[in-house]
C-alpha cells in the first residue's frame, strides 16, 4: 500500500496528513475531537483498494501543531483546516466524506460553503444539537480539568458514552489523554465550552445549502444524542438517508466492525 505522508503549514497551524492508496476516489476522513489519525485504521483497511484514504490531525489534536495564538481553535479555522486539506489531496475533482462525532459538523459546514467539492458524505454519530447529556459530561470533565484530575477525564467518557468499543479502544482512548500535553488539554477545554454554548447547528450551517448524497448513522445505544433531533435535522439536507444501526453506541465501526460495509454499500450507489 503507498503511503504518502505531508504536512500544511496554515497560518498558524501545522498540519499532519496521510494519504493511503492510489486511487482517484478520494475519501477524507475527519476525526472526533480528540481523536486523532490512528482511530481510523480500520476504515482505512476496509476502502483503500478501491479509494485513496487521506487522515489528518486537527489543531489540538495529535501530531497537529499550533505555532501562534490562541491554544483554542474557531469553528471557521477548523472548516478552514479541512478546506485546505481536501485542496492539497484531493485526485478526483470532488471528494467524498467520512466523518466522526464532531467532525461532521466541520463536515457539514463544508459540504454547505462548498458543495461543489463534495460528492458523498458519511456522517457517524451526528451531534445537531448539545444534549443534556453531553452538557453533564463537559461540565465533570471541566471539574476535572479544573481540578488537575486530568488523568480520569478518559475513564469518565469511556463510562459515559464509550462503553460500547472494545477493551483495546478503551485502552487506546486512555494511553491518548495521558500522552496529551497541557497545551491539548487547554485546546479541548476550550473546544468543550463551545459545544456546551452552541445551541444548534443550524446557527453555523445552512444544512439546505448541502448537495452530496449523504447518509447519517446513529448508534441505537449512543447515550449522549439525541435520536429526535438527528432524524429532524437529516430532514433539512436535500439528499440524506438517517439510519439508525441497531446495538451499536457512539463509536459505530470501532463498536461493529461490520458497520464498515454499511458504508460500502451506501458509495457503491
Amino acid at each position: 500500500m503507498k503511503i504518502i505522508k505531508g504536512e500544511l503549514a496554515l497560518g498558524r497551524f501545522l498540519i499532519p496528513y496521510r494519504i493511503y492508496g492510489e486511487a482517484k476516489k478520494t475519501i477524507v476522513c475527519i476525526s472526533g475531537a480528540k481523536q486523532t489519525m490512528a482511530a481510523w485504521r480500520s476504515f482505512v483497511s476496509h476502502f483503500v483498494s478501491d479509494y485513496s484514504v487521506v487522515l489528518f490531525d486537527m489543531p489540538g489534536q495529535g501530531r497537529a501543531s499550533i505555532l501562534s495564538g490562541s491554544l483554542g481553535i474557531s469553528f471557521d479555522e477548523q472548516v478552514d483546516v479541512l478546506h485546505s486539506i481536501i485542496n492539497e489531496t484531493n485526485r478526483n475533482g470532488t471528494v467524498i466524506l467520512a466523518a466522526a462525532s464532531w467532525g461532521t459538523i466541520i463536515s457539514a459546514a463544508i459540504a454547505a460553503r462548498y458543495p461543489e467539492l463534495v460528492d458523498k458524505m458519511i456522517l457517524g454519530s451526528f451531534g445537531a444539537k448539545p444534549s443534556k447529556e453531553v452538557i453533564e459530561i463537559i461540565k465533570a470533565g471541566q471539574n476535572l480539568f479544573n481540578g488537575n484530575k486530568t488523568e480520569e477525564i478518559a475513564p469518565l467518557m469511556i463510562e459515559r458514552f464509550g462503553q460500547h468499543i472494545p477493551d483495546s479502544q478503551k485502552k487506546q482512548m486512555i494511553d491518548q489523554f495521558k500522552d496529551m500535553s497541557r497545551d491539548q488539554f487547554v485546546s479541548f477545554y476550550e473546544h468543550c465550552e463551545f459545544v456546551e454554548q452552541a445551541s444548534d447547528i443550524e446557527e453555523y450551517i445552512e444544512l439546505g445549502k448541502i448537495t452530496a448524497s449523504t447518509l447519517i448513522l446513529s448508534g441505537e445505544y449512543d447515550a449522549i444524542l439525541d435520536q429526535d433531533d438527528i432524524a429532524k435535522a437529516s430532514t433539512k439536507i436535500p439528499d440524506c438517508e438517517y439510519r439508525m444501526i441497531p446495538g451499536a453506541g457512539h463509536f459505530l465501526h470501532w463498536e461493529r466492525s461490520e458497520i464498515l460495509n454499511t458504508y460500502s454499500e451506501f458509495l457503491a450507489r
